[in-house]
C-alpha cells in the first residue's frame, strides 16, 4: 500500500498521511490554531454505517455494506424476480481509509459528528510545551 503525506503534497510539511485510492470517499482537511478538522462526504450513509477508530496515531474510517435481509415470503421473492435494473449507477460500497495523524494531536480530544451525509472529525492539538526558565546559581 502506498502512503502519501497530505501535507507533504500540499504544503511541504510533515503531517497527515493517507492511504486509499481514487474510488474512496474524498476528504477535506483544515487546520486551525487549535485543531485539525477532517470532513468526508458519505452520501446515503448514516452514522451507524460508519466505523471510526484511532490507535497509535492511525485514524481509520470504514464502512461495510450491510447484506440485504432475505425474506421467507414467497410473494416478495416473486416480486424481486420480476424486477430488472435498466440503469444502476448508485452503489453502496465498502471502503476503508486510514490516516497517519500528526504528532501534535491529543488522542483524548478527537470528536466526530455526522450531518447531512458529511462526517466531520475534529482533532484538538496538544498545547505547545511552555519554555521553562532554569535559574543558574553560582558555585
Amino acid at each position: 500500500m502506498n502512503t502519501l503525506s497530505l501535507f507533504d503534497t500540499l504544503f511541504g510539511n510533515d503531517g497527515f498521511a493517507l492511504t486509499g485510492c481514487n474510488t474512496m470517499p474524498q476528504v477535506d482537511v483544515m487546520e486551525t490554531k487549535d485543531s485539525y478538522v477532517l470532513e468526508m462526504d458519505l452520501p446515503g450513509k448514516t452514522e451507524s454505517d460508519i466505523d471510526l477508530s484511532l490507535k497509535e496515531g492511525i485514524l481509520t474510517i470504514s464502512s461495510v455494506r450491510k447484506a440485504d435481509e432475505k425474506t421467507d415470503d414467497k410473494e416478495a421473492e416473486s416480486e424481486e424476480e420480476q424486477k430488472k435494473w435498466l440503469i444502476k449507477e448508485r452503489r453502496n460500497s465498502d471502503f476503508r481509509r486510514t490516516f497517519q495523524l500528526p504528532n501534535d494531536i491529543d488522542p483524548e480530544q478527537v470528536n466526530a459528528t455526522f450531518k447531512n451525509g458529511v462526517l466531520s472529525i475534529s482533532m484538538k492539538k496538544r498545547p505547545e510545551p511552555s519554555v521553562k526558565k532554569i535559574a543558574i546559581t553560582a558555585a
